[in-house]
């Protein structure tokens, strides 16, 4: 008890500090949303026209349905950039998610300290940072039409699988 007393100030400045700190970085990652919301669901397009092309143009070496030869090098040349821009999708959306994950997690563990500070200016300190931290979370979202996360992973993937699916069903012809 006389250790924290001793310190009081010390601690209240480092959680200010950090208040700060989450605030500014939560305005970071605000800024650069906001500076690529439109150009991320551009780059979505078109990672999704060449994974779907790509995946089809491969079924149809594959099946014997290309009009054209195509000889092993073209064939990984199209698997290898269906699986560049794929990963790309995929790096895009964990990095979002884990940022945000990792926000989320600050403010859980500062909630933790709420119920065991020992004076009044610790706990409104460590309130006004809960609050901060709810009313300011970070989420990354495509100019708003969606958030962009590991969710989305799946739906994209899930979305590629569909429209090949239907390619093939329709078996246009690939020349």
């Amino acid at each position: 008890m006389a250790n924290y007393k001793n310190n009081k100030e010390k601690i209240m400045h480092l959680i200010q500090t950090l208040r700060h700190l989450h605030l500014e970085i939560t305005r970071i990652g605000r800024k650069i949303n906001h500076a690529y919301c439109l150009q991320l669901p551009l780059e979505l397009a078109v990672h999704f026209t060449i994974v779907t092309s790509t995946t089809y143009c491969v079924y149809g070496a594959f099946s014997g349905h290309l009009s054209v030869t195509v000889n092993k090098e073209q064939i990984i040349g199209m698997a290898l950039s269906a699986c560049i821009y794929s990963f790309k999708i995929m790096l895009i959306n964990w990095l979002c998610t884990n940022v945000s994950t990792e926000a989320c997690k600050t403010g859980e563990i500062i909630q933790s300290f709420e119920g065991s500070s020992i004076d009044d200016d610790m706990r409104e300190e460590i309130h006004q940072f809960t609050q901060q931290l709810v009313l300011n979370s970070l989420n990354f979202t495509a100019a708003g039409f969606f958030s962009i996360n590991n969710c989305l992973t799946g739906k994209f993937f899930a979305t590629v699988t569909t429209y090949v699916v239907i390619l093939i069903q329709i078996n246009t012809p690939i020349t």
